[in-house]
């Protein structure tokens, strides 16, 4: 039975993964495909699978600025959101207010955060970036996305 908190963080890492699809389908549409909105991309990506290695205090695999090509961050996707949820079926509350420790890429000073901000981050950061990606694909798709949380909460609701 998972907690309420365990629960809503769930409910984040899927909409992650239902935005992330949603935005991949069009960057596979958008011609010419802006290589900056790729990098972006890759980069969000990036970033989920470092918070996992961080939780889990395990070697980084990928870097924060990664090359992928679009197949790659596709694949990227299933693999982060099978990760994240992994971890959060399993993580009780006290697991998720646990203080990791980390360097901060921006300016290399250390830092701290509750896993279950790491989660916060992850769903704020990609919206950021998602939103950046979408203003550089304007005029090379036929339809913008619409990947906001408002649009995944009323398609989702049971």
């Amino acid at each position: 039975m998972s907690s309420p908190l365990q629960a809503l963080l769930i409910k984040q890492i899927n909409f992650e993964h239902w935005a992330n699809t949603e935005l991949a389908k069009t960057l596979f549409e958008a011609q010419p495909l802006d290589e900056r909105a790729l990098t972006l991309f890759s980069h969000l990506l990036s970033s989920s699978n470092m918070w996992i290695s961080r939780i889990h205090a395990i070697p980084m695999t990928v870097t924060l600025f990664q090359e992928r090509t679009l197949e790659e961050c596709k694949a990227m996707i299933d693999i982060n959101t099978a990760a994240w949820i992994k971890y959060l079926q399993s993580a009780d509350d006290a697991e998720l207010n646990r203080i990791i420790d980390f360097i901060f890429p921006i300016d290399g000073s250390a830092r701290r955060m509750s896993a279950m901000d790491a989660v916060m981050h992850i769903v704020h950061h990609s919206s950021y970036h998602r939103g950046q990606i979408i203003a550089r694909v304007k005029g090379s798709v036929p339809v913008l996305p619409l990947v906001t949380y408002i649009v995944y909460a009323t398609e989702t609701i049971a």
